[in-house]
């Protein structure tokens, strides 16, 4: 026979309240609950919560807010295509194949060429990529 604690039995009634497979057959469970006083009254605490929780339900909603918030969502369309975004790829790639010839040493004012196209993408853009927007406003 295995030796049973309490503490193997507690956590093999768990398990089975769970559901999943218990270490114990449920009548090694049963025999150390004859035996075991402490064990009863934690079974029937047990029951009592498993009990409470299955009577509990969750009020489920019926009202339906897509609808409302779809119509005040504005879809816009990008200011800028594609051409500006293939003009600053290929500005930073010949960037890049510039400063890759063996024989270049373009100093370091070359070497700023990189944020100099980023920082002039920005404004056309007129974006900040680093400020934080925490008003949401939903056009009506």
């Amino acid at each position: 026979m295995k030796d049973l604690t309490c503490e193997k039995v507690l956590i093999a009634m768990m398990a089975a309240a769970d559901g999943e497979s218990a270490e114990l057959s449920p009548e090694e469970m049963k025999a150390h609950l004859s035996a075991c006083a402490g064990c009863r009254d934690e079974a029937v605490r047990m029951q009592q919560v498993n009990e409470i929780f299955r009577e509990a339900t969750r009020r489920e909603s019926t009202i339906d807010l897509w609808p409302a918030i779809d119509g005040r969502l504005v879809q816009r369309s990008p200011r800028i295509g594609w051409q500006l975004y293939a003009v600053v790829g290929v500005l930073l790639l010949g960037y890049k194949l510039f400063e890759m010839l063996p024989e270049a040493d373009p100093g370091w004012a070359i070497r700023l060429a990189p944020l100099i196209i980023f920082g002039a993408l920005l404004v056309v853009l007129r974006e900040n990529p680093f400020r934080i927007n925490t008003e949401l406003v939903l056009e009506k």
